[in-house]
């Protein structure tokens, strides 16, 4: 594998996000937007190797809807309506197309998988808008900071060291010692930075921290259970040196959510 080429097209896809986040809302909206609705084609093709192929014209508009509620007015209930139009306008249509139900289950699920967790990401940027101290780019920043460096952590010490298997039936190349390594990382990200950068506890960094390497790292492996079970190595050919979307971003899309509910129930409530 060409360690530069996956260097550079990582650096321009940081680039990209920290030019979103700078610029604000409608920004990083089109970014998840355009994530979401991309995350859902690489879903749909996967899904599709697997048994009936997700019809495109539910589980793209759903999962893009999802992704960005958060920008419209009274998001909750966009959620609600847009979930329930799936539901109604889903089966009717998949009656009259005779479109098979499984198809329909898989369209909505993985619109939820992607659309709705990846969504959460504008929610916790725009916390407590309007913000003059911009904590919710903060708040983005530190969780993204904590997968990352404990992703790159894990790779690491799981190159150098790594001799016993973690979910080896999944992920072959993972190993417990870079797990543990990411996990410590992301831990000392949070009760580190999380003080400095959004002003909680050092008790309260170390659960967020705690947290974010268990929504990374699962996230990390769900991907890669479902491409086990496609039967396939990636999930695109999107980004050079990595993959498709879904294999760089695995690690951010189950976080989102955990950690706006952590943020909301615990640490801001």
């Amino acid at each position: 594998m060409n360690l530069a080429l996956r260097v550079v097209s990582g650096a321009a896809l940081v680039a990209v996000i920290a030019a979103a986040l700078w610029i604000g809302t409608a920004a990083v909206a089109v970014v998840v937007g355009a994530g979401a609705l991309v995350g859902a084609w690489e879903l749909r093709d996967l899904l599709g190797r697997m048994g009936p192929t997700p019809p495109a014209w539910l589980i793209l508009p759903l999962s893009v809807w999802l992704g960005i509620r958060f920008v419209l007015p009274a998001a909750d209930m966009a959620t609600d309506w847009a979930l329930a139009a799936a539901v109604v306008v889903g089966l009717l249509a998949g009656l009259l197309t005779r479109q098979s139900f499984a198809g329909w289950a898989l369209a909505v699920g993985g619109a939820v998988y992607v659309g709705l967790c990846l969504g959460f990401w504008v929610a916790i940027y725009r916390w407590h808008v309007p913000d003059p101290n911009h904590l919710g780019l903060r708040l983005v920043a530190l969780s993204l900071a904590g997968a990352v460096v404990g992703d790159t952590a894990a790779y690491f010490v799981g190159s150098a060291i790594g001799r016993h298997p973690f979910f080896h039936s999944i992920s072959p190349r993972k190993s417990l010692e870079g797990a543990v390594a990411g996990a410590v990382a992301s831990i000392l990200v949070g009760a580190i930075a999380g003080p400095w950068l959004i002003g909680i506890s050092i008790p309260l960094g170390i659960g967020l921290g705690a947290l974010i390497t268990v929504a990374a790292q699962g996230g990390d492996l769900v991907e890669s259970a479902i491409k086990r079970e496609a039967g396939v190595k990636d999930s695109g050919t999107l980004i050079p040196g990595h993959g498709g979307l879904l294999d760089r971003a695995d690690s951010i899309v189950l976080l989102a959510p955990v950690v706006y509910c952590y943020l909301k129930l615990i640490a801001f409530p």
